[in-house]
């Protein structure tokens, strides 16, 4: 046999009709690369980019070769949803400093869709059914008991792990995806809430507070974020509040 042979850990999928053998292809895969590499086009780019001659490409081999480690295009897509939702940690949150809690949740999100910013819109690029393993069932049951710890209905803590992916998923592809690839030079279009330029191409608009605005201070995506968790701790106070539990860890 060849010595280049194929020497991942992982058993091939059982060949089908017309699938080709285990040692007719010359180049080494696992499950691992091709769910990393599905993972990085589908982040990048969409699921609609992800197709199996676009993904033997990035590894400079044959469709034909991805074929003996994964069934075929839908568990290729179930594979990069699976990477993507691990590589989100399980967090050990503390009641007794919620705040934290609350800002490791935010910040672990927002580096993972940062770094795969249209990994989690399958719903838009595709409409396939996704199986993402359990992860996501993890993930959410964790963060449903930790809301509920901390003294909030389970309504208020379905509503905040709502708000948290909205928060996290809209500042990544609005603030994150402009800041991450804009040249140095480039208008700051996200800091102000109107840029110069827009407010200098209707001189006939009143805008005296957007104008006043643009002399503070100029602000960075991790400045911008941290208001939206700001925000977004001040409607848990709150709720805390009216559930008459805010300030019993003082007592």
């Amino acid at each position: 046999m060849s010595e280049n042979k194929e020497t991942s850990t992982f058993e091939p999928v059982k060949r089908g009709r017309g699938r080709p053998r285990k040692d007719s292809e010359f180049v080494s895969l696992s499950k691992e690369l091709i769910a990393q590499k599905a993972l990085e086009i589908a982040g990048a780019e969409g699921y609609d980019a992800l197709t199996m001659h676009r993904l033997a490409a990035e590894f400079k081999a044959t469709p034909r070769a991805l074929y003996n480690y994964v069934t075929d295009r839908q568990e290729v897509i179930n594979l990069a949803v699976e990477r993507f939702l691990s590589i989100n940690p399980l967090i050990e949150f503390d009641c007794t400093d919620w705040e934290r809690g609350v800002r490791e949740a935010y910040n672990a999100t927002r580096n993972a869709y940062r770094a795969y910013p249209r990994a989690s819109q399958m719903t838009i690029d595709e409409k396939l059914v996704v199986k993402p393993g359990p992860m996501r069932n993890r993930l959410i049951e964790r963060i449903l008991q930790f809301y509920v710890d901390i003294g909030l209905e389970l309504k208020q803590a379905v509503a905040l792990v709502r708000a948290l992916e909205r928060d996290v998923l809209g500042f990544v592809m609005h603030v994150d995806y402009y800041y991450d690839r804009r040249s140095a030079n480039a208008p700051n279009y996200i800091s102000s809430p109107v840029p110069v330029q827009q407010l200098e191409a209707y001189p006939e608009v009143p805008t005296p507070l957007a104008r006043q605005a643009l002399e503070l201070p100029q602000q960075d995506s991790d400045e911008l974020f941290e208001e939206v968790i700001e925000l977004r701790l001040l409607a848990i106070e709150r709720m805390r509040e009216i559930n008459g539990v805010a300030g019993q860890e003082q007592e």
